[in-house]
C-alpha cells in the first residue's frame, strides 16, 4: 500500500516515543503516544481494507484528542471525590470510577482495538462512528495510569499518584502503588463498582492469570514498551490471521527503536512481539527466494545472526527465567536488575556445544556478537542471563511455533530441490549444541524369496529414493529444527505444571495449549510419519518431548479431568511411534515425570495397552497424589470438569 502519509506518521510516532524515552521517570507520559497509536490502529484495520489509510494529519488529530483528555483531567483534579480522598489508593479508585462513568455499560472481553487512551479520549469527544465507547482490560489500565501520571505531574496536591505503576501478566494487567507488594495492588478493570479499587485477591497470585506472583512491574519506559507491544494488527471483524501489514510495519519500527534506545524496557512479551514481526518480514523474503530457486539467497537469509527472531525468542526465555528466579518480591522489578538479560553474554555466543548440551539450552550463534548491552538509565544496574524456573508460558509457545514453521520451510526447500551445498552452508551456521539427530530409517537386508540376483523391486527402489531425500541437507536440518521445537515445548510443560487450571480466568491459556498440541505436535508429527516406511516414527526424543509436555498438562489439570479432545489427540500421536520408540522414550524421561497419571501409565506406553486404562487415567480426575495448591487435595471429591 503506497501512502504519502506513511513516513510522516511513522516519523511522528517515533518522535513521540523518543521524547518520552528521553524524559526522566517523573515527567514521562503515555498519553500522547497511546492516543497516536490508537488513531493509527483504527485507521489501518477497517473491515474493508480498501479504506485503510494512514491519517492525513496525525499530529493535529492527536492534539485535539489530547486537549479533550487534558480537560477531563483538569476537571477531575478539583472534583470533591478526588480532593477528599485521603490515600493514593482511594484516589486511584476515584480515577477508575470516573473513567468507567464515561464508557458504555457492559464489558466486551474480546473487544478489538480498544486498548489505547485514544478510545477514551474519542469517547470524551462524542465517540467514533461505528466504534463502541468501551475499553478492554489494557485500555482501562492504560487510561487510568495515564490520568494518574497527568495528575501527579500537573497538580501538586496529587503528587502521591506518581507512585502508580502498571503491572502486566501474560493475559491481564492492573495497577501497583508500591515496589511490588501484593497488598498495594489495585484492580481497576472490573465493571462492578463495588469490586473496583480492591487489591488482587491473595489466592489469585498462585494462578496463571497473575503469573504466579511474578508479573512484570513496569517502569515508565516499560509502560511505553507495553503500549507498543499491545498494538493489534488484526483487521476488524476479519478472518483469523488477517493482519494489517502497514500496522505491523509501524509496530516493528517502534519496537526496534526501543531496542536501540532502551533495550532494558523490552520485557519478555515485547521481545516476543519483535521476534514475531521479524519472522514475518524474513519469511516473505525466504519464500520468494525459494520460489525462484535462489539457493544462495535462501542460505544467506537462513544464516543465524544476533538479533534475529530465534535469538530474541531465546532472550525472552532467559529474561522470563531470570524474572521468575528473583526472590524477595512478588513481581518483577523493572529496569537494571534485568536489563542485561536482553543481551547475550559473549561467552555464551562462543560457548562449547558440550555446555549447551549439558544444560539443554540452545547455545547462541557462533558467528556473531551479543545484542548491545542493556543498562537501564533509571536504575543503572545489569543482570546476567542465567536460567531458572520460568513462570511464563507464552515464551515457550512462541519459540516452539516459530521453529515448527521454520522446519516446515526447510522441508519445502528439500522438496523444491534447492542445491545441497546451500543446505550444508546453512547447517554450518547453526549454533553449537543444537539438536542434529537424523531421521532413523529401519532397514532390512533380507532379500525376498524368489528375487533374482541383481534385480531390485520397485518398492525397494522407492524406499531408496525416499532415503536419499531424507539425506538432503535441508531435510536433515528440518528434522533438527523440529526436534528443537518439541524440546522447547517440553520445557514449557514445566511452566504448565506450576499452575492449576481455572476455567473462569484461563481461557487464553487453554486456547494456546490446544494450539500447541494441534499445530506443533499433531501437524508436525503427522507430516513426519507420512515420510517414514510403514508410517511409523522411530525418534524416541520426539516421543519423550510429547510426554514431558503432557506431564505439564497433567500438572495443570491436577485434581481435574483432562480435556477429552486432548486425551484423544495424545493417544493418536502416540500410535504414530513404534513400540520401541514409545518404550525407550518413556524410560528416558521417567525420572522427570512428576504427575500421578503419567507415573501410573509409565509401563503401558510400549503396547498402548490396556488402552482403556491409559484413557481412564487421563479422562478422570486424578485426586490421588494431586497437589493441594489450587487443585483438589488428596482424597477430596474431584471437581466437575469444566472447559473454558
Amino acid at each position: 500500500m503506497e501512502d504519502a502519509n506513511r513516513e510522516p506518521c511513522l516519523a511522528y510516532l517515533e518522535a513521540l516515543l523518543e521524547k518520552e524515552l528521553a524524559a526522566d521517570a517523573g515527567s514521562s507520559s503515555v498519553e500522547r503516544l497511546s492516543i497516536a497509536l490508537g488513531v493509527v490502529e483504527l485507521a489501518l484495520t477497517p473491515r474493508d481494507q480498501s479504506k485503510a489509510a494512514w491519517p492525513a494529519d496525525l499530529p493535529a488529530t492527536v492534539e485535539a484528542l489530547a486537549a479533550a483528555f487534558d480537560a477531563f483531567v483538569a476537571g477531575l483534579a478539583s472534583s470533591p471525590a478526588l480532593v477528599g480522598a485521603a490515600a493514593a489508593a482511594a484516589k486511584v479508585k476515584v480515577v477508575a470510577d470516573a473513567v468507567w462513568s464515561k464508557l458504555q455499560k457492559g464489558y466486551s472481553k474480546d473487544l478489538q482495538h480498544a486498548q489505547h487512551v485514544f478510545n477514551f479520549a474519542a469517547a470524551l469527544n462524542g465517540g467514533v462512528p461505528g466504534v463502541k465507547k468501551q475499553l478492554d482490560c489494557a485500555g482501562v489500565v492504560t487510561t487510568v495510569y495515564s490520568i494518574c501520571q497527568a495528575l501527579s505531574q500537573r497538580y501538586p496536591q496529587h503528587a502521591d499518584l506518581a507512585a502508580v505503576r502498571m503491572q502486566v501478566s501474560e493475559d491481564h494487567c492492573w495497577l501497583q502503588l508500591g515496589a511490588g507488594q501484593r497488598e498495594t495492588t489495585i484492580e481497576v478493570t472490573t465493571d462492578t463498582a463495588a469490586k473496583r479499587g480492591l487489591p488482587v485477591a491473595p489466592d489469585a497470585w498462585r494462578g496463571w492469570l497473575y503469573t504466579g506472583g511474578h508479573a512484570v512491574l513496569c517502569s515508565p519506559h516499560q509502560a511505553l514498551a507495553a503500549l507498543v507491544t499491545s498494538i493489534n494488527p488484526s483487521v476488524t471483524g476479519g478472518k483469523k490471521g488477517v493482519d494489517s501489514e502497514e500496522l505491523q510495519l509501524a509496530q516493528k519500527r517502534m519496537l526496534e527503536a526501543l531496542l536501540r534506545r532502551q533495550p532494558g524496557a523490552l520485557y519478555p512479551a515485547a521481545l516476543c512481539a519483535l521476534a514475531d514481526l521479524q519472522e514475518v518480514w524474513s519469511q516473505d523474503e525466504l519464500d520468494a527466494a525459494r520460489d525462484r530457486g535462489d539457493a544462495a539467497a535462501v542460505a544467506a537469509l537462513l544464516r543465524r545472526a544476533p538479533g534475529d527472531a530465534q535469538y530474541l525468542f531465546e532472550r525472552a526465555i532467559h529474561l522470563a527465567a531470570e524474572a521468575s528466579s528473583s526472590s524477595g518480591s512478588s513481581s518483577v522489578a523493572a529496569g537494571g536488575e534485568l536489563a542485561a538479560a536482553v543481551a547475550a553474554p559473549k561467552q555464551q555466543a562462543n560457548g562449547s556445544s558440550q555446555q549447551a548440551a549439558a544444560d539443554g539450552t540452545p547455545a547462541q550463534p557462533a558467528n556473531g556478537s551479543s545484542l548491545p548491552a542493556a543498562v537501564d538509565s533509571e536504575n543503572g544496574g545489569a543482570a546476567n542471563c542465567s536460567g531458572g524456573g520460568a513462570r511464563q508460558w507464552y515464551v515457550y509457545s512462541y519459540i516452539s511455533a516459530f521453529l515448527a514453521r521454520r522446519a516446515e520451510f526447510l522441508a519445502s526447500c528439500a522438496e523444491a530441490g534447492l542445491a545441497a551445498d546451500a543446505g550444508e552452508q546453512q547447517q554450518q551456521q547453526q549454533p553449537a549444541g543444537q539438536l542434529e539427530e537424523q531421521v532413523q530409517q529401519p532397514h532390512n537386508d533380507m532379500q525376498p524369496a524368489g528375487q533374482l540376483e541383481g534385480q531390485q523391486p520397485a518398492a525397494e527402489q522407492q524406499q531408496q529414493a525416499q532415503q536419499a531425500g531424507e539425506q538432503h541437507p535441508y531435510r536433515q536440518q528440518a528434522m533438527a529444527t523440529y526436534a528443537q521445537a518439541l524440546q522447547w515445548a517440553a520445557k514449557g510443560g514445566a511452566v504448565l505444571s506450576s499452575y492449576r487450571f481455572q476455567p473462569a480466568t484461563d481461557e487464553q491459556l487453554f486456547k494456546d495449549v490446544e494450539g500447541m498440541l494441534d499445530e506443533v505436535f499433531k501437524d508436525g508429527l503427522t507430516a513426519l510419519a507420512k515420510r517414514q516406511p510403514g508410517g511409523q516414527l522411530h525418534q524416541l526424543h520426539l516421543f519423550a518431548a510429547l510426554l514431558r509436555l503432557w506431564d505439564g498438562v497433567c500438572g495443570l489439570y491436577a485434581g481435574k479431568a483432562k480435556p477429552q479432545a486432548w486425551v484423544a489427540l495424545l493417544l493418536r500421536l502416540a500410535k504414530l511411534f513404534s513400540p520401541e520408540a514409545r518404550s525407550t522414550g518413556a524410560d528416558s524421561v521417567a525420572a522427570e515425570l512428576a504427575s500421578g497419571p503419567m507415573q501410573r501409565v509409565q509401563r503401558l506406553w510400549r503396547d498402548l495397552a490396556p488402552l482403556a486404562t491409559i484413557r481412564q487415567q487421563f479422562e478422570t480426575a486424578d485426586v490421588e497424589g494431586g497437589s493441594t495448591e489450587g487443585g483438589s487435595a488428596p482424597g477430596e471429591r474431584a471437581a466437575k470438569r469444566q472447559r473454558a
